[in-house]
């Protein structure tokens, strides 16, 4: 992805953060449809294909999609994007009292998270902000198995 584009992107996933931080206080269900469909827009823009196509993708899979072509760091930065747009479409579900697919879009968020994870002699970044926000929305209790697996080997 050009500079130029990762750089619009990120810009629209914080100005979609702020949108969700109006929506959370002012509860407007037809600006959190609209939020629901920028988010998905954003990751389509992310992926440069279709919604329909990078969800039938295992994480893996996903993950490797957003690193293709990339440098290591922008590929793990733009990662770190898709994570925080499932952190975020996550609040909107659960703002739409859809507290399923919220917690599944958290799921999915901590796992992209712990899979670009840096090492345990890394400073914390962002992504192990994300991380502990998401652990701590979620709990360790009803993770699915290569969720836990995964935070397992980073809590160590």
């Amino acid at each position: 992805m050009a500079v130029q584009r990762r750089d619009y992107i990120v810009n629209e996933i914080e100005l979609l953060g702020q949108f969700i931080a109006r929506l959370v206080n002012k509860r407007d269900e037809a600006g959190t449809r609209e939020a629901t469909h920028l988010a998905l827009h954003l990751q389509e823009k992310l992926f440069a294909m279709p919604a329909a196509e990078f969800l039938r993708l295992e994480v893996d899979a996903q993950i490797s999609a957003l690193m293709a072509g990339e440098t290591p760091t922008a590929g793990q930065a733009k990662c770190l994007a898709y994570a925080t747009l499932l952190r975020d479409t996550a609040t909107l579900y659960h703002l739409q009292g859809r507290d399923e697919l919220a917690r599944g879009a958290r799921q999915l968020a901590l796992h992209v998270a712990l899979c670009i994870a840096p090492g345990p002699d890394a400073e914390p970044g962002p992504v192990d902000h994300l991380i502990a926000e998401l652990v701590e929305v979620l709990g360790t209790v009803e993770l699915h198995p290569p969720v836990r697996e995964l935070l397992e080997k980073y809590a160590r």
